[in-house]
């Protein structure tokens, strides 16, 4: 296990979250000690590397080879946590996942009917099947259809095939945790930005007055991903595969548009991720009129440890995210 900035032990009796976050080879990890106020206290953080693709092993559509190893690490990671499910962060090109808005007054079981059924197309599998998803509600917001303003309530839905449901519940039982919950990593980046921001603001005089959106962009050597945070909660999400850094200018102004956001309303640009490099991405900066800053969510701990650049707490935003 390699590239750990941080562990600390805490009594197994405590109860404690544990969250992964799975790209590629490797495998980011966390357990923080509850608390009844805050974001608790870090038990552990680290990365574990693998000789083959992890993320594939876990979220591909074909039987993995190499599943029986990622379980074996993960039961060591997580030996003597108690924590009652197991939560990870997904990066959005591994799973079919999506946006849509619905009436907010429609009934639960229309609404789960709805957002199946949207999920099948989408997925390109037979809505007469099982068709297994994780839906949660963002925010409301008026939508008008012929004429008339109704309100709508947002959704982002991610569509889990069976054999990756069959490889997260034994994941989860594994580690004697009765259930997993999966959560988009533009999800957990905004999550982490939001409880950041009640304790050290990045940058530290960001005045959000006047413009206040915040993009978050996650760079990898395959894709980028961008998030949208208001008012302390995630808003929207959006992602494209990886060329040229300039590329994220192209998948920036296409979220801003269907969202129906300009770029004078963005007052922050925040980045993670393995490929984070500030000055990689000078047409986007230009763009929002916002420098980028990379930051530390392990700063809502009120620790960092010494010596770690910022572009390797950077990489653990994801992580960091889903355990808050």
């Amino acid at each position: 296990m390699d590239d750990r900035p941080d562990t600390e032990a805490a009594p197994a009796s405590e109860p404690t979250l544990v969250a992964l976050e799975i790209h590629g080879r490797s495998l980011r990890y966390g357990e923080v000690v509850r608390a009844d106020e805050g974001p608790g206290s870090l038990r552990r953080l680290g990365t574990c590397d693998f000789e083959f693709d992890v993320e594939e092993a876990v979220f591909g559509d074909v039987e993995p080879k190499n599943f029986d190893t990622v379980i074996e690490a993960v039961s060591e990671i997580f030996s003597g946590s108690n924590a009652p499910a197991l939560r990870v962060a997904v990066h959005p090109p591994a799973m079919t996942g999506f946006f849509t808005p619905l009436p907010e007054g429609m009934a639960a079981a229309d609404r789960h009917e709805q957002l199946r059924q949207e999920a099948a197309l989408l997925a390109d599998v037979n809505a007469a099947q099982p068709v297994r998803i994780r839906a949660v509600p963002i925010r409301t917001e008026d939508v008008e259809i012929a004429e008339e303003t109704e309100p709508h309530r947002w959704h982002h839905v991610f569509h889990v095939p069976e054999p990756v449901h069959a490889r997260m519940t034994l994941m989860a039982r594994a580690l004697d945790m009765g259930a997993y919950d999966l959560l988009d990593t533009t999800r957990t980046a905004a999550t982490a930005i939001a409880v950041l921001d009640g304790v050290a603001p990045v940058p530290p005089m960001a005045d959000l007055s006047d413009a206040p959106y915040t993009l978050v962009l996650g760079a990898y050597a395959e894709h980028v991903e961008l998030g949208i945070v208001y008012d302390g909660a995630w808003y929207h999400g959006h992602h494209g595969p990886m060329g040229a850094p300039d590329d994220a200018a192209y998948f920036a102004v296409a979220l801003l548009e269907r969202i129906g956001l300009g770029t004078a309303e963005v007052g922050r640009f925040l980045m993670y991720g393995e490929n984070a490099d500030p000055g990689e991405f000078h047409l986007l900066a230009e763009l929002l009129g916002q420098e980028p800053a990379l930051f530390d969510p392990l700063a809502v701990f009120g620790r960092s440890p010494s010596g770690a650049s910022p572009e390797l707490l950077a990489s653990y935003v994801p992580c960091v995210g889903a355990l808050l």
